[in-house]
This record gives C-alpha cells, structure tokens and sequence, in this order.
C-alpha cells in the first residue's frame, strides 16, 4: 500500500518524514485529525524492523489518539510521533533535535511520552519547544500519567460490571490483569484494595509475582492468562490481543483494560467478542486518563479538573454499553458513533 492509500485508509490529514542526519535521528509524525483542536499524542521511540512497520503503527496510533479525545470530551485532535531506534540508545542530541522538529511544525502537533520515552527525556525536548506536555513538576508538567490513566480504567470496569451484572462492587470478583507495569500495577492495586480476587500475567514473570505477594493476588503465565477463567480480563500491556484467532478462547464476561489497540480489526473483532456474550469496554474510552492529564497543562494544570474529567468516564462508558445493548449493535460500533457525533458537532461541543 503506497503512503497516500494508507492515510486515506484511516482518514489521515497529514504525515510528515523527518531526517537528522547529523543527530541520526529518523522520525515518522501522523496527524490524523486537526477538526477539535491541534493533534495531541506521544512519542514512540522504538526500534523498528522497517519503515513500513512503524508507518503502521503511527497511522493506528494517531487515529486512536483522535477517538480517545474526543470520547473525552477534549478540544484536541489526534497525532502521534514514532522515532525509528532503540530507545536505550537515544542520545541528548537526539532529543534536542527532536525537540527543534517538533517546534518547527508550530503547534499541529503537540507530544508527550509513550513506550521508549520517559519524563526526564521529555523534559530535554521540552528545552527545546513549547509544544510539549507531560514533563516534570518542576517544569511545570503533570508529572507520571499512569495515575489518572489506572483511575479511568478502573472508572470503566465499574461501568462494565454495571451493564454486565447489574453491580459494580469488586468484592469477590475475579479479575486477570494482563501486564502489571505502571498503569496495570496501579489498576491491581486499587482492585486488591476493594476486595477482588486477583490473578496477574506479565512477560516479566518476577515483577508479575513480586506484586502479588505484596497485594495477596495469583499469577498465571502469560500463555495462559487469556484463557483463564474470570470475570474481567484487564489486558494492560500489548494491543491487537483480542483476535479471530484468541477470542473463541476467552473464559471472561468483561474485557476492560488500558493497553492501546486492543482489537485486532476494529470493529469486526467487536462483534466477534459481541456474538459470544463477552461485554467489551473500548480501549480509547477508559484509558483516557493520560490524554485528559497531559491535556490539562495547556491551559495550566488543575488537579482538581483532571480528576472531574476522569471521573467522568464512568458516565460515558455506561452511556456507550447501554446504547449498545439498546440497539443491538457492538460497543465498538456505539463508541465510533459517539465519536463521530462530536467531531461533527465541534462548533457547539468543546470540553467545559
């Protein structure tokens, strides 16, 4: 698929290819929709096994941001930034160079962190422009995202087992959480907290056990985390996990989690997860903790207004299961409607 067939596929506005020879950084920018506001999302800084990989990857990415934002309710569009290297290798020049490009696209696009970017490199970028967010307190950021990111998670598990059980308490349910890192960790946590029964997986088999024995939960290994038998799986970790190929072997009644991109083929794979009674809560609506977070410093960041806004994810999940279940139609189906419906409307809906 040539460049311009693949942006037309997702509706993309724009990609830029951006080359520092003498920093040797390569850098793929996708701005998938400008029509609420300047293209907000993260860097990926990843080693890539090809151009066309990490074209993939941005287009999918920056075409989530878009529907993350506006299922918050933020004047925002989506983009996203993937850097072609390792990111234990990144140099301060790179990051600087990085910086000047950003700067140079005058605030289409507006960055933060993501996987193989941290805060204090995002601090070195943020030397270097303004169109940044997500830095460090003492630059005037936000600070760690995964904090409101695990909060909206567990905002819309609540909203699932509503829909789906008709009581959104915790106590004794059974929830495998897939990936235990900073929002997977925090989102056991809080679970361990209200009385779950817990069962975690990770690719890094220590930290997964580590944490249970600290929060009282199992482990399971990650080959068969996905088919165990529970009532929310929680994957937090890598997307495209839910597929033709892994759904008919799903023991849950709820998917919920914070890992990105979690279908496969959306929303095909929607309906799949739909025709076998499993209620599936859309990724880009309950992991928008980060966007509204980092979103939140633009005008200067309000704690107390971050967490109104994540609060409010409870209301527009169940607002999205209901119309599901209502019409018969997948929730993924009923998410992309919502989204549509407030890009549509832009000029009298902006987040209040």
């Amino acid at each position: 698929m040539g460049l311009f067939a693949a942006m037309e596929s997702l509706d993309h506005e724009e990609v830029i290819l951006h080359r520092d020879a003498a920093a040797g950084l390569s850098v793929i920018v996708a701005i998938h929709s400008s029509v609420r506001g300047p293209a907000l999302g993260g860097t990926r800084w990843h080693p890539y096994a090809s151009e066309e990989e990490a074209l993939e990857d941005v287009l999918r990415l920056s075409s989530a941001m878009t529907y993350k934002s506006a299922a918050a309710n933020l004047p925002f569009g989506g983009g996203k930034a993937a850097v072609i290297g390792d990111p234990a290798g990144k140099t301060p020049a790179q990051l600087r160079a990085y910086g000047r490009f950003i700067d140079s696209l005058n605030g289409r696009y507006i960055t933060t962190t993501d996987v193989g970017t941290t805060t204090a490199e995002i601090d070195i970028v943020a030397g270097e422009t303004r169109f940044v967010v997500g830095t460090s307190p003492e630059r005037g950021g936000s600070g760690d995202t995964s904090v409101l990111t695990a909060a909206t998670v567990v905002q819309g598990m609540r909203a699932a087992l509503r829909v789906a059980f008709d009581d959104e308490s915790f106590a004794g349910r059974r929830v495998v959480v897939v990936g235990v890192g900073k929002v997977g960790g925090r989102v056991a946590r809080h679970l361990a907290e209200q009385g779950a029964d817990l069962v975690l997986s990770d690719i890094r088999t220590e930290a997964a056990e580590r944490l249970a024995v600290e929060i009282g939960a199992a482990t399971v290994g990650l080959d068969h985390a996905y088919t165990t038998e529970c009532d929310i799986l929680s994957p937090n970790a890598l997307g495209r996990v839910l597929t033709p190929a892994s759904i008919p072997a799903l023991r849950c009644r709820v998917v919920c989690g914070g890992a990105n991109n979690q279908l496969a083929n959306d929303p095909a794979d929607a309906a799949l997860l739909k025709e076998r009674g499993i209620l599936y809560a859309p990724d880009y609506v309950i992991n928008s903790g980060g966007v509204i977070n980092v979103a939140m410093e633009i005008e200067g960041y309000d704690t107390a207004r971050a967490r109104q806004l994540a609060e409010g994810v409870y209301e527009t999940t169940l607002r999205i299961l209901r119309a599901a279940e209502r019409e018969g139609i997948s929730t993924a189906e009923a998410a992309a409607r919502l989204v549509r419906e407030r890009l549509a409307g832009v000029g009298t809906e902006r987040a209040s």
